[in-house]
């Protein structure tokens, strides 16, 4: 079984007490490739399988990475939620 996820949550806090502070989550699935392929990031980018796309993490630009990944989706979700 070759199955990826990554998971990111960032926390706002309006101040250090706030009982109700913003939670975004944001997940990237894909799946472990046999062989690592690309130059673009670290980490597990090489290795990290994308489906649909058909490239690893790797192999995609910084600006299409970053719409896509598990940071991108949980900072998108926070900019939603603190936007009036």
């Amino acid at each position: 079984e070759r199955i990826a996820r990554f998971q990111c949550v960032i926390v706002y806090m309006r101040h250090p007490e706030d009982p109700t502070p913003v939670i975004a989550q944001g997940a990237w699935k894909g799946l472990v490739a046999l062989n690592p392929q690309g130059d673009h990031g670290f980490g597990y980018d090489p290795v990290f399988y994308l489906p649909e796309l058909k490239c690893t993490s790797a192999e995609l630009g910084q600006e299409e990475k970053n719409k896509i990944s598990h940071r991108g989706i949980a900072m998108t979700k926070l900019i939603q939620q603190l936007s009036p």
